[in-house]
């Protein structure tokens, strides 16, 4: 039998739930929805679901995002000059304070702290650079840092990077205190109008019909793209929440089994965690235009619990509030750096 797997979506926050939602959508677009039976329901999905996008992103943090934003982009370069300045200890070697380090920077700091670091989600970033910041005071003590000509840019770092985590921190206090009334709302609409494509599709590909024989192909394929999203969307949301970056909470109100032969949630691996995760990757968007996914992306996931939206490059509208990969969970203002979560709130629920 043909299945949708579980997932609990009302634990996937707001950004992770709408590019769930939008890699649906193109799902539903690629596998075509008259074979799929989801002709009648696309339309609907699709206006909803932009409705959510433009409440979740449109309408909360423009200030504190402009603030993130710009901490995020000087720490960025301030890392990237620091660690140059480590990698020139290779052709320093004339210089005796900075072979006396030579050793500790090869083996405690370059091979730790990579050049992908500033590409990290937003959240994880914040925590290395602390590291950083630390091992170097550390390990190299004043007299290494002041050989390697650092020491201006290592105070310029934890400065922009205790700023960053401010303007963070205030844009979520921003965001949870705002009307989650009407985005609560709209991802209750989003999760019932996933309900029924989980519900049609699954009804097809099992069916035995002959004259359903195309449509149960069609609708067997899309079940096995659909339970690819809710695997990712899953994946993402755990390493949120093992990065202990959840500081957006999903979404609750959603939920219920889309399974017609099993209300029950009973898939272990599919249970999901708690609802918020701050960690926006770095393609978070920038309000407004940090919309999460163009097109229909909306928040809430439906029954089949993917809406982790982690595919930002699914077909959404072509939104200028909307970021252009609502794979990413949403978040796309910074193209080089992953969001952090996908959006996957809602209760667990079986297809």
């Amino acid at each position: 039998m043909f299945t949708i797997n579980t997932f609990s979506i009302s634990k996937l926050n707001n950004a992770e739930v709408t590019g769930f939602y939008i890699n649906v959508q193109k799902a539903i677009t690629t596998g075509d929805p008259t074979k799929l039976g989801l002709a009648e329901v696309l339309p609907n999905f699709g206006s909803t679901l932009q409705k959510l996008i433009d409440q979740v992103y449109t309408t909360t943090g423009s200030e504190f995002t402009a603030a993130m934003l710009n901490a995020d982009e000087k720490r960025d370069q301030t890392y990237k000059r620091i660690r140059l300045r480590l990698q020139m200890v290779e052709v320093a070697e004339d210089n005796p304070a900075i072979k006396a380090v030579k050793d500790v920077v090869k083996a405690h700091l370059l091979s730790k702290y990579t050049s992908k670091v500033p590409q990290l989600p937003y959240q994880e970033e914040s925590a290395i650079l602390r590291g950083f910041i630390f091992d170097l005071n550390d390990k190299l003590g004043d007299d290494g840092i002041a050989a390697l000509g650092i020491a201006d840019d290592l105070s310029a770092l934890e400065d922009a990077n205790n700023a960053f985590i401010a303007a963070y921190n205030s844009r979520a206090t921003e965001r949870a205190e705002g009307d989650t009334g009407l985005t609560l709302k709209l991802r209750q609409e989003m999760y019932a109008l996933y309900q029924q494509v989980c519900f049609i599709t699954q009804y097809l590909a099992n069916s035995t019909e002959t004259a359903n024989a195309e449509k149960a192909t069609a609708c067997q394929g899309f079940i096995g793209v659909l339970n690819v999203l809710l695997a990712d969307a899953k994946k993402r949301y755990n390493q949120r929440i093992s990065n202990g970056t959840g500081d957006e909470e999903g979404e609750g109100g959603e939920g219920g089994s889309t399974n017609p032969d099993d209300s029950s949630d009973t898939t272990p691996d599919d249970q999901g965690g708690s609802g918020s995760g701050s960690g926006e990757g770095h393609t978070e968007p920038t309000d407004p235009t940090d919309n999460g996914g163009s097109g229909n992306g909306s928040n809430n996931s439906g029954s089949g619990s993917t809406d982790s939206g982690d595919s930002q490059d699914n077909g959404g509208s072509n939104n200028p509030s909307n970021p252009s990969n609502p794979s990413e969970g949403g978040n796309t203002t910074d193209p080089n750096k992953p969001s952090d979560s996908g959006v996957v709130n809602g209760d667990e629920v079986s297809f």
